[in-house]
């Protein structure tokens, strides 16, 4: 990998992220709270790459309102990505431990989770 951009790295993996969110919804055994995780680990992973390939400093943090915030300072058309950061970021924790109080997402929440991230 010697002369890759740091962001790369960060690409690729968002990009399997991506992938495995489309194939937690395979006609099999849907998944829809994994989908939706690895939605969520997708656009985080965006998210730090950019930030990484334009030298911003930022805390290594699962909040993507932050991020994007970050983000949008660098390219302010970038905040209208906020509310698909608010509705992902949900899904950063509350998929991966039982929560009484979430419910769980649906395939429409899942399918709508993979779109935000792409």
């Amino acid at each position: 990998m010697s002369g890759a951009l740091p962001e790369r790295g960060w690409f690729d993996k968002a990009n399997q992220d991506l992938e495995m969110a489309r194939r937690a919804l395979g006609p099999k055994t849907p998944l829809p709270e994994m989908a939706c995780y690895h939605a969520q680990q997708c656009a985080e992973k965006y998210l730090k790459g950019y930030l990484i390939a334009h030298s911003v400093p930022f805390r290594f943090v699962h909040d993507l309102i932050y991020l994007t915030q970050l983000c949008a300072d660098q390219e302010p058309a970038l905040g209208k990505l906020m509310s698909a950061a608010e509705m992902l970021g949900e899904y950063g924790t509350t998929v991966r431990y039982p929560m009484e109080s979430s419910a769980a997402p649906d395939i429409e929440a899942a399918k709508e989770a993979i779109r935000l991230a792409e």
